[in-house]
């Protein structure tokens, strides 16, 4: 395991070494290129380097210093468990910077966490029209269509899902997802 760790991390050092040489002429944005990369990621320890270089974008795509502050501010109360008061920061935040996704996929795990399914699908679409990629809004609507018992669309979530980031923890959910879907279907 140690081996393949430091295997993983040299390859990982290298494609770094590959993107800032060559940067965007050979993969648009910043943001698209982590993406390729997520997608032909050859291992989990790799996959999740990328994972979290995109939350990192998602979490200071904002057009000001002061909203990404408020982001973090959120963050922070949401992990205290402190979800109206992160609510209202991110409501805030969603209408100072409309093309921001990344307030609303917040405003949906909120909703999705006070046990409100359907608002929580309403922000995941709206996270979804400005970041189709949003593979954790993806995969919260995976997990919210599972609870609401509608298996062909959870299915359907999680594959769209693994079709962007293949090692998403969710994943495993796919097989124990294809027995419910069978069982319903019956």
């Amino acid at each position: 395991m140690n081996n393949n760790y430091t295997y993983s991390k040299k390859i990982f050092t290298f494609i770094l070494i590959i993107y800032f040489s060559l940067g965007s002429k050979v993969f648009g944005t910043e943001l698209d290129a982590l993406f390729v990369h997520l997608k032909n990621a050859q291992n989990p320890i790799i996959a999740q380097e990328f994972e979290n270089q995109i939350w990192k974008f998602w979490i200071n795509d904002s057009s000001s210093e002061n909203n990404r502050l408020k982001m973090k501010e959120g963050i922070s109360l949401m992990k205290k468990g402190k979800l109206d008061e992160a609510l209202r920061i991110f409501t805030t935040l969603s209408t100072i910077d409309p093309s921001w996704a990344e307030p609303l996929n917040k405003i949906a795990t909120i909703r999705y966490l006070q046990g409100d399914f359907y608002g929580s699908i309403r922000d995941i679409q709206f996270t979804l029209k400005l970041e189709p990629r949003h593979f954790g809004a993806i995969a919260g609507l995976a997990q919210i269509n599972l609870a609401l018992g509608k298996y062909k669309d959870s299915l359907k979530n999680l594959d769209y899902a693994i079709s962007i980031y293949p090692y998403i923890g969710i994943r495993n959910l796919r097989p124990r997802l294809l027995r419910m879907k069978e069982k319903s279907e019956i």
